[in-house]
């Protein structure tokens, strides 16, 4: 069955949009959401979605690692009773598996997304952002390491720094177990090739979060300016739908509200503590703090005459 919105041309008018409403407000908003703006952002935030898992399941492994060193910090963790240290290190091993599988799950997903919605200047950033030789390599190997191979075992050591005087955790991965499987590329070969006998699992995470955090910063905000105007017809088509369905509900509630009702008593179910404040400051069931609630609920382009003045009956005070 052809939806009322498919049978017009783009782009639609308010009253394009309010008649399909009543045609099929389920349709109306299907319509909607497949407009080229509306699969643009249901991509960007499909993307981030992607972006949030591996942002958490590294800050997860790294707040393991710092758990674990504010643990041996007390002298009790050293007693033999308590001493566990393949717990320790299969919780890191675990959380290792899981931050290296998220980070090629956003890999995969951004060159899905770059080919379908390339943004200008794509390629140079890329490289621009992560140009630390091979450690991107490293870490898509690492993940196939994990995969196809065993799960990497990060060893932890208790040292001093040298400028703190303090002892620091640390979780390190033997160069010489990595380079037990043939599977590594030339570039990530390269990486383990010029590391030190150990990798530090903090260490390299940290810095490649720093290069993810900075390069999807920037590709959200080419994004966003890119399709702007496919966006803008989305979001705009959007703001009518809601206040017109929501201009509908409240018809429907005011009109068949009882006259004893208190309306402050479900105002914070449609106003933030902020906005509720504020509108506690105009006087008391006025005209003006039925119209400051109007504009406070987004509602000031969609509420006609007829539907003010219910509300003005609605906040008059009770004879």
């Amino acid at each position: 069955m052809t939806r009322y919105l498919d049978t017009l041309p783009q782009p639609w008018s308010r009253k394009d949009i309010e008649a399909a409403i009543f045609n099929s407000f389920i349709d109306a908003i299907a319509a909607i959401e497949e407009t080229k703006g509306g699969q643009r952002w249901k991509a960007l935030q499909n993307l981030e979605d992607t972006l949030w898992i591996f942002n958490t399941s590294t800050t997860d492994l790294l707040d393991e690692i710092c758990i674990f060193g504010d643990r041996s910090k007390n002298p009790s963790f050293w007693h033999q009773a308590n001493v566990n240290e393949e717990g320790h290190t299969r919780a890191v091993k675990k959380k290792l598996f899981h931050c290296t599988s998220a980070l090629m799950a956003l890999v995969d997903h951004a060159r899905t997304f770059e080919r379908k919605m390339p943004v200008t200047g794509y390629i140079n950033k890329l490289k621009a952002t992560f140009s630390s030789p091979g450690l991107h390599d490293f870490l898509q190997c690492l993940r196939n390491y994990n995969m196809h191979w065993r799960v990497a075992k990060a060893y932890w050591t208790i040292q001093t720094e040298a400028n703190s005087k303090t002892l620091q955790a640390r979780f390190r991965i033997a160069k010489c177990e990595l380079l037990e499987w043939d599977g590594w590329t030339s570039g990530a070969r390269q990486y383990i090739d010029c590391a030190s006998d150990e990798i530090d699992v903090y260490d390299l995470f940290s810095e490649y979060r720093r290069h993810v955090q900075s390069f999807y910063a920037w590709h959200k905000g080419a994004f966003l300016d890119g399709y702007a105007e496919d966006l803008r017809l989305y979001f705009e088509y959007k703001r009518l739908y809601d206040g017109l369905t929501k201009k509908c509900i409240w018809n429907v509630i005011v009109s068949q509200a009882p006259k004893t009702l208190n309306p402050f008593q479900y105002l914070d179910q449609y106003l933030p503590r902020h906005q509720l404040e504020r509108l506690l400051a105009y006087e008391h069931r006025s005209d003006a703090q039925v119209e400051a609630l109007v504009q406070m609920v987004g509602m000031k382009e969609f509420c006609d005459e007829a539907m003010y003045e219910k509300l003005l009956v609605l906040f008059r005070p009770p004879t």
